[in-house]
């Protein structure tokens, strides 16, 4: 479980920003162990929020990132295994279908986290994560197209979209 914050997309047309909602989000982290504490992993997270503005209408949204990556432990003790993360995938926004389609774009992510073994199989785990999406120059998002032509809620000139999580969870190793 986690808290997503940050996240906003400027307007070509009005130069106004279009913000995510900080809102709960939720993720799942596949590890597979693979020398002296390094691990391979696979990530998932989603947000359900809402994109809001001045003159936008507030809409409904799904952001979900999905990462193909890894951890390597950094100076551990008994009682606290410190790690940084990172990964490399995709960003998907899923607006809702009267806004328009979905977007898939390539993204980055940087993880620093702590686990602290409470035996030798379950450990909880807290890490703070931050995404990356670049978005190419003249990009356009949100777009539909219906029997009065076709529409693009949001355009953009060459930004960045930039999320993070704090999350907190527990770990199980087999």
């Amino acid at each position: 479980m986690g808290y997503r914050l940050g996240g906003h997309l400027k307007r070509v047309d009005t130069g106004q920003s279009v913000q995510v909602e900080d809102h709960g989000s939720v993720a799942l982290a596949l590890d597979l162990l693979s020398n002296q504490g390094s691990q391979y992993e696979l990530f998932y997270g989603r947000e359900s929020t809402a994109l809001s503005g001045t003159d936008f209408p507030r809409t409904s949204i799904k952001v979900e990132y999905l990462h193909v990556g890894g951890t390597v432990p950094l100076e551990e003790t008994a009682h606290l295994k410190p790690y940084f993360g990172g990964g490399l995938g995709v960003t998907r926004l899923s607006p809702d279908p009267a806004a328009g389609v979905d977007e898939t774009r390539f993204s980055i992510s940087l993880s620093v986290g702590l686990r602290v073994p409470v035996n030798r199989h379950f450990s909880l785990r807290f890490e703070g994560r931050g995404f990356l999406t670049p978005i190419p120059t003249d990009s356009a998002f949100f777009c539909r197209s219906d029997q009065t032509g076709a529409l693009c809620a949001v355009r953009v000139r060459g930004a960045v979209f930039f999320q993070a999580d704090l999350l907190a969870g527990a770990a199980f190793v087999f």
